[in-house]
């Protein structure tokens, strides 16, 4: 069966998401041990970073609009990337 890039961006959103989702339970435990916490919280940040720019991703990639989907993007930084020419 041939895919069209419909269904290629519905998949690949939907592994957007199952990575962002594995991510933010990484984070999750690494910060239910307060001293790594506070050793590491830049970097727990980070990790929450990426979990966060995974799901806009997923977002626009299996948008009808992805303009708009774009504009939506709650992480500044990664529409600014993606509006840069």
């Amino acid at each position: 069966m041939t895919m069209d890039r419909a269904m290629w961006l519905d998949r690949i959103g939907a592994q957007l998401n199952r990575l962002a989702t594995e991510i933010e339970a990484l984070g999750e435990v690494l910060c239910a041990d307060p001293e790594l916490m506070q050793r590491n919280l830049t970097t727990l940040q980070a990790i929450d970073a990426i979990a966060q720019q995974q799901n806009c991703l997923a977002r626009i990639v299996t948008a009808e609009a992805m303009e708009q989907a774009v504009a939506e993007c709650s992480f500044a930084e990664l529409k600014e990337r993606l509006l840069a020419a």
